[in-house]
């Protein structure tokens, strides 16, 4: 009995400790922010291909990824009535993606400033990722486009420059990029 017991109160303990201090909620709500603002850019809007995910790696922080396009690609899709992309469409392309990574790591930093709000249980010291995988058709000129972004911020320091109203270098400081 006083085994049963014992293993019992053991087993609580490590089902309780077990629960993930960031909630799912929190983490939920995140993504939904990221898929908002992904789909949100109206003039010239991207291609959400896969849905943003988040997860909690204890003793790192709260990691975000998406899969996107960085340019709508409808009317240039191939069909019976258009089965060719000329040369010139092709460099267009190319030049509008150029323009529109910066545009997205901009879009990143400002969900990443948010997220170190919304994640009220991830603690100050662990990270905030966000990283876009970005398709290319085989066809495309994709040399010198990034395959992948990642910006990464510590909490504390995006809690910081909301608190301190940081801007231009002084903000763009305390994310760490990496493209590949």
């Amino acid at each position: 009995m006083k085994k049963s017991l014992l293993l019992i109160a053991v087993a609580t303990l490590c089902f309780a400790a077990s629960e993930p201090i960031v909630s799912l909620a929190s983490l939920r709500a995140v993504e939904a922010s990221m898929n908002d603002k992904i789909r949100s850019n109206i003039s010239d809007p991207y291609d959400l291909l896969g849905t943003a995910r988040g997860t909690y790696l204890e003793g790192y922080g709260a990691v975000f990824s998406m899969e996107l396009n960085l340019v709508l690609l409808s009317p240039l899709n191939l069909s019976p009535f258009k089965q060719t992309i000329s040369d010139a469409e092709i460099v267009v392309l190319h030049d509008r993606k150029a323009r529109k990574t910066d545009a997205l790591k901009e879009s990143l930093r400002g969900l990443m400033l948010n997220a170190g709000k919304s994640l009220p249980g991830l603690p100050n010291n662990e990270r905030i990722v966000m990283e876009a995988f970005l398709f290319n058709y085989r066809w495309e000129n994709s040399r010198g486009l990034p395959h992948r972004i990642m910006l990464t911020a510590e909490k504390q320091k995006l809690i910081d420059a909301i608190n301190h109203h940081l801007s231009g270098a002084e903000l763009n400081a305390i994310f760490t990029e990496e493209e590949l």
